[in-house]
C-alpha cells in the first residue's frame, strides 16, 4: 500500500484527486494540505511513500517544498501535478530531485503511471510534456553537440545526476567508488562548460537525454561504446 499526501490549494481538486486514487487497492491518502506551508507539516508527520503537490501554492510553493523537504532528508517520492508545461519549471524540478511530472489536464492512467513508477525510484514525464522537450532538444544544436563531448560513463553519470541522485547513489548504483564519481563530474563540467551539477540536470533535461528509459538510455551508451 502506498501512503500518499495530496496538496494543491483547490479543495475541489484535491477531492478529485482523493476521488481517483480510491479507486486503487495499493493507493490510499492518509492527508492532504492547501499550501505549502501547511504541506511541510503534515508530510513531516505522516512521512508518506509519495508526495502529489501543485508547483503554484501559496505561501510556500511547490519549488521551495521540495528544497526544504530535501534539506529534512525526508524521503518521499515527489510527483508534480501542474497546469503549466513549461521547460524550465520541468528543469527546476528535475534539479530537485521530483521523479514525476503529470500535468493537470492529463488523464487517470497518467498520473497513475507517475506514481507508480515514482514509487520505485523511476522518472515519469507526461508525453506531451516530454514531446515537447524532444521537440526543443532538436532547436538545441549546441546542447546536443556539448553533450556528444562526453564519455560514455560521463553520460551515463549526468543521467542519473539529472534523475535526483547524489554522488555516492550513483556510485552504489555504477559500482564505482564516490571519488571516481567526483572525478568523473568534474571533468563533465568543464566539457559542458557549467558551474555546477544542478545546471548540468537541467541542460539534460532541455535537451531531452534526462527523458530517455532505461533501455534507450543502454542503446545511446552502446552506439557511444562503439564511436569512441
Amino acid at each position: 500500500m502506498l501512503r500518499i499526501v495530496v496538496i494543491d490549494d483547490h479543495k475541489l481538486f484535491r477531492d478529485g484527486l482523493r476521488e481517483v486514487l480510491g479507486l486503487e487497492n495499493d493507493l490510499k491518502v492518509v492527508a492532504e494540505a492547501g499550501d505549502g506551508e501547511e504541506a511541510l507539516s503534515v508530510i513531516r508527520e505522516h512521512l508518506p511513500d509519495i508526495v502529489l503537490f501543485d508547483i503554484n501554492m501559496p505561501r510556500t510553493d511547490g519549488i521551495q517544498l521540495i528544497r526544504e523537504l530535501n534539506n529534512l532528508k525526508i524521503r518521499s517520492a515527489m510527483v508534480a501535478v501542474s497546469a503549466y508545461d513549461d521547460e524550465d519549471s520541468l528543469a527546476a524540478l528535475s534539479a530537485e530531485g521530483v521523479l514525476g511530472f503529470v500535468l493537470k489536464s492529463s488523464g487517470r492512467s497518467e498520473l497513475l503511471a507517475a506514481i507508480r513508477s515514482a514509487s520505485r525510484g523511476q522518472p515519469y514525464v507526461d508525453p506531451r510534456v516530454a514531446g515537447k522537450l524532444m521537440t526543443s532538444f532538436s532547436r538545441r544544436k549546441n546542447e546536443n553537440d556539448l553533450l556528444g563531448e562526453l564519455t560514455p560513463r560521463e553520460k551515463e553519470i549526468l543521467y542519473w545526476l539529472a534523475q535526483g541522485l547524489s554522488n555516492i547513489e550513483v556510485a552504489s548504483r555504477m559500482v564505482l567508488s564516490e571519488k571516481t564519481v567526483k572525478n568523473h563530474v568534474s571533468h563533465m563540467l568543464k566539457k559542458l562548460d557549467i558551474r555546477d551539477r544542478t545546471q548540468a540536470a537541467i541542460m539534460a533535461w532541455k535537451s531531452g537525454f534526462a527523458q530517455l528509459g532505461p533501455d534507450a538510455l543502454e542503446q545511446v551508451l552502446r552506439n557511444s561504446r562503439s564511436e569512441a
